[in-house]
């Protein structure tokens, strides 16, 4: 290995330790957590304070002699950006490295060419973020529904819109930012991996539950940013229903919910409106359109349990706003009595991001793959 690619390495090491430290930290305390002398923990300490990803913080109590120097993690020593696509609105959020969302905007697509309409509020969403920050941006994520193909070259923003790789190129010399692009499922699993409540995990499964039903696996057997790996599937397609020829998206995707919802309650207009009145939710034909949405998703869920027996399965996208609503009814139709799956009802939860887990994942990924 070269002497730069050493150097690198350390400081990705030390990184990664401080990111996850919430605590004030010493440099005898990295040296004991990275196994790594205390003249190269000086230097990139020394590197980090003049980049200013951390800041002193206290002198260390205790013992005799002469005292440590404590340091605290700077989470605003750098931004990204995060961008979701949909078939009906575009979302870009700027965030710091811990996830908190600094900025945000929403946009409803058109019929114009979609890579110029893209271009163009993209632009505009920098333009319109303070210059503080945007002297600082790293790059930008971008969580598209479709793929992403290294290997053939091309991406699916939808299923009938496919470009060439070589557009994320030309974008990037136009915004002048570096730019990632990844599956929503894959951003999902990579917002709550780093940052969301079963991090400590070695393995979950992730379904997004958004306008398209999208499924990634996570697998972690190091400590590194290379020591994991994550992969999406397209469950959107699979059949769930031979006899009626329906496929998981026509089943539980997050539009036909809401399309059913609205269709049978002319007088609302969002899905906030029905889960908050219980006249609406407890009614017959509300519970009908929700027992039948749930008998689906309990057939998918079964699947996913018996095909990847994941420690989690986490149910993101837009559904995971309504929750609360819903858990308690998944896990009776999905264990029920003499079930045979290995592990139990903990198994399966709902997202804490409440449908920003592929667009916080995305603006977390140029951070993840910078700097871990």
């Amino acid at each position: 290995m070269y002497q730069k690619e050493i150097k690198q390495s350390n400081e990705n090491i030390v990184f990664h330790s401080i990111y996850f430290t919430e605590n004030s930290f010493s440099i005898p305390d990295l040296t004991r957590i990275t196994d790594m002398t205390f003249p190269t923990i000086k230097r990139v300490v020394n590197e980090f304070l003049e980049k200013n990803i951390i800041k002193e913080w206290t002198l260390s109590t205790g013992g005799v002699g002469r005292r440590a120097v404590k340091y605290r993690y700077n989470p605003d020593f750098c931004y990204s950006i995060g961008v979701s696509v949909d078939e009906e609105k575009i979302k870009f959020i700027m965030i710091n490295t811990i996830g908190d969302i600094l900025c945000s905007k929403t946009i409803e697509t058109t019929n114009e060419n979609f890579i110029t309409f893209f271009e163009r509020n993209l632009n505009d969403f920098i333009m319109e973020i303070d210059s503080k920050y945007v002297s600082k941006v790293i790059g930008v994520g971008i969580s598209i529904p479709g793929i992403y193909n290294k290997e053939n070259h091309f991406l699916e923003f939808n299923n009938i819109d496919r470009y060439e790789a070589s557009i994320i190129k030309e974008l990037e010399k136009k915004i002048n930012f570096p730019i990632w692009v990844e599956n929503e499922a894959n951003m999902s699993i990579l917002a709550e991996a780093i940052i969301g409540k079963h991090k400590d995990l070695t393995d979950f499964t992730v379904i997004s539950i958004n306008n398209k039903v999208t499924c990634s696996t996570f697998h972690k057997f190091g400590n590194k940013s290379d020591d994991y790996f994550f992969k999406a599937s397209r469950v959107h397609h699979m059949i769930v229903d031979y006899e009626n020829k329906k496929k998981v998206g026509d089943c539980i995707s997050f539009k036909v919910l809401k399309d059913k919802i609205i269709k049978a309650f002319p007088n609302i207009s969002s899905l906030d409106e029905f889960f908050l009145n219980k006249l609406h939710r407890e009614s017959k034909e509300g519970k009908k359109i929700i027992d039948e949405y749930l008998n689906y998703m309990g057939i998918i869920l079964k699947n996913l349990l018996f095909t990847y027996n994941p420690k989690k399965l986490i149910i993101s996208g837009e559904l995971s706003r309504y929750g609360t609503y819903l858990l308690e009814d998944i896990l009776n139709i999905v264990y029920e009595k003499g079930h045979i799956f290995y592990r139990g009802r903990e198994t399966i939860s709902f997202s804490n991001f409440k449908g920003n887990s592929s667009i916080i994942g995305a603006a977390l990924f140029p951070i993840v793959d910078k700097l871990m």
